[in-house]
């Protein structure tokens, strides 16, 4: 296979690549510049507070597998790769991914369990000694 066909693949790839990341940041900073104090809670929702713990989180937890991924050779179709911070950076993106969807999973169980509110037994008897 020609190799300048490949090239052109790459360059296209990280074009795109780059042209996803500058409209994702784009779109994220418009989203927090537009919002107003009147999006803050919704329906007793804190909705920026989640959105800033959430960013936060991704943060965190992009840094802290980067720093304890492995860099440790690997040995793939009979080559060795050996670049220690894509090693780590492959190891990042796989660890965040996994880490990210059971917090998923475990704030939809959560929300689903009851536990995230008050049953109808507890709100009446909240009423009842709020009359009292």
């Amino acid at each position: 296979m020609n190799d300048w066909l490949i090239d052109i693949e790459l360059v296209l790839v990280y074009v795109v690549l780059l042209i996803a990341l500058v409209f994702m940041a784009g779109s994220a900073l418009r989203s927090f510049r537009l919002r107003d104090k009147s999006q803050d809670v919704v329906n007793n929702i804190p909705v920026t507070k989640i959105g800033y713990a959430t960013l936060a989180l991704l943060i965190v937890c992009l840094a802290l597998t980067f720093l304890l991924g492995s860099s440790q050779p690997l040995a793939l179709n009979g080559e060795r790769y050996t670049s220690t911070f894509w090693l780590k950076a492959a190891d990042m993106f796989i660890y965040t991914s996994l880490i990210l969807i059971l917090i998923a999973a475990g704030a939809v169980i959560y929300g689903m369990s009851g536990l995230s509110r008050k049953s109808g037994t507890e709100k009446k008897r909240n009423v009842q000694t709020e009359k009292a």
